[in-house]
């Protein structure tokens, strides 16, 4: 929890992987050269954590080890897992060792990655069995992250610790010099429910089905703090919800713009500037702050406010930054941050008859991709895509309604229209390469999606993994 690790290479070979629990404002660089052979451990288990006053909690935890290349592990008491640095083009080899009493797989979340590397629920194995990765890192610069994808056994594996960050690095983003080091602050939010022997609640009725299990305590990098001291500088904060169900609507409470440099897939074509903006599971965003505005001795507070404006809710803060130095570490952003290149909706086999997916209720069933129950291996018509083309898929919320973050696997998509409903305007960012959308009341959106070098069966579900555990998850065959 207090250092970070950062891992130089050679020019040959560009690898950098910190194999960290969690990265944090107080690091320190230390520079390694990496081989040219990159492996790693990725084990599974039941583990105990000190996470309140009192009693340990029972909960599942990553642990990674280095079996080639020069890769450091630090401890941490954390119950997140490594966090994995590598760079655009560099191969990765991972073994999935699975100590849990259960099946397993890990889901690389928001990686471009062939069928056999992207943790289907089919590829699921037992306790006490290995699961080997070895894939080449195509993504351009991003945070991403990783979580277990058994079926109807997500939400449990997750909610109990099974989580980590995934970051990618590129020419493009270094370029930019923007704020590193300890001015690049990761930020996991996560929210949990005890019982009075600090043991987690997990689903206990039906109503944390159709809503998601929700929490009471929130949970930053896997600890309970919520402060961050910093300097009178500039700082880049790297957000992702990693939270089963609950949706935070970010906003500063000092009355400053959310300034976004990107989302999911990395980076934007320029900076967007909001006084609030929605913050579903699985997404990430890129948030860039100037501390040097403020005064020694300021508070800022990045917070969660109602997500609608009715008056019933109340604000609370998710990180607080104190500033308690000077500094000199002074960035401006420039007018253009990426070279983003934006699908146009011709290059679709089908650009004005969208492939329509209706997010609803079932009766006996739950929330549903067009009102049918997961099957592991059935696809329909509709579902079949063929290798080397692109497509326009619509997600229709109008017939009921609650947020529904939709993630497609395999790669990103980009966001082309929003038909909005009463809640999403001024609301939702969907700028951007995405891989998770969220969904509101009365929203109809249509998504671009290019299918050009995996075949194989991949997943389409609702990020509320209460959700996709129950129901809300289709496959989608690219062939």
């Amino acid at each position: 929890m207090n250092r970070r690790l950062f891992l130089k290479s050679s020019a040959q070979t560009t690898l950098a992987i910190s194999l960290l629990p969690i990265l944090n404002s107080k690091a320190l660089a230390e520079i390694y050269k990496v081989s040219a052979q990159n492996e790693i451990d990725l084990i599974a288990s039941p583990n105990d954590f000190p996470l309140l006053n009192g009693k340990t909690t029972q909960l599942l935890s990553f642990e990674g080890h280095t079996i080639q290349g020069k890769i450091k592990l630090l401890p941490s008491n954390s119950f997140l897992g490594p966090t994995i640095e590598a760079h655009q083009g560099d191969r990765l080899k991972i073994n999935f060792k699975n100590q849990l009493s259960e099946p397993s797989i890990v889901h690389w979340h928001g990686l471009h990655l062939p069928e056999n590397q992207d943790g289907h629920p089919s590829y699921a194995v037992g306790p006490g069995q290995t699961y080997t990765y070895d894939f080449e890192i195509k993504n351009r610069a991003g945070l991403y992250w990783y979580h277990p994808h058994p079926h109807g056994r997500t939400g449990y594996q997750v909610y109990h610790g099974l989580a980590g960050l995934f970051v990618v690095r590129d020419s493009e983003e270094k370029s930019l010099n923007l704020p590193s080091g300890e001015n690049e602050i990761f930020l996991v939010y996560q929210d949990r429910h005890f019982d009075e022997d600090n043991q987690l609640i997990y689903v206990q009725s039906g109503h944390d089905i159709m809503m998601g299990k929700m929490g009471d305590t929130l949970f930053i990098n896997g600890s309970r703090e919520k402060a961050n001291v910093v300097k009178k500088e500039t700082y880049r904060l790297r957000l992702l919800n990693g939270s089963n169900a609950r949706s935070f609507r970010l906003k500063w409470n000092d009355g400053r713009k959310i300034t976004i440099i990107g989302t999911d897939g990395g980076l934007l074509a320029e900076p967007i500037e909001r006084d609030s903006v929605l913050f579903c599971p699985g997404e990430r965003l890129d948030v860039f702050v100037d501390f040097s505005i403020n005064n020694i001795g300021d508070e800022a507070a990045l917070q969660s406010i109602p997500i609608v404006d009715n008056g019933r809710g109340q604000a609370f803060d998710l990180s607080v930054f104190k500033v308690q130095h000077e500094g000199t570490k002074i960035y401006s952003l420039p007018v253009r941050l990426s070279n983003l290149e934006k699908i146009n909706p011709s290059e679709a086999v089908n650009p004005n008859n969208p492939k329509v997916f209706k997010l609803l209720p079932k009766q006996g069933i739950g929330w549903t991709i067009d009102g049918l129950e997961y099957q592991m291996n059935e696809v329909r018509e509709k579902e079949t895509v063929e290798l080397n083309t692109t497509e326009v898929w619509e997600f229709d919320l109008t017939q009921a309604g609650m947020i529904h973050p939709m993630h497609i696997h395999g790669s990103q998509f980009q966001v082309i229209e929003r038909v909005h409903g009463p809640f999403s305007k001024d609301l939702v960012l969907d700028e951007g390469w995405k891989d998770t959308l969220a969904v509101l009341p009365g929203d109809r959106v249509k998504i671009i999606k290019r299918f050009n070098d995996h075949p194989g069966l991949f997943l389409l579900h609702c990020h509320i993994l209460e959700h996709e555990d129950h129901s809300m998850m289709r496959n989608f065959l690219v062939k």
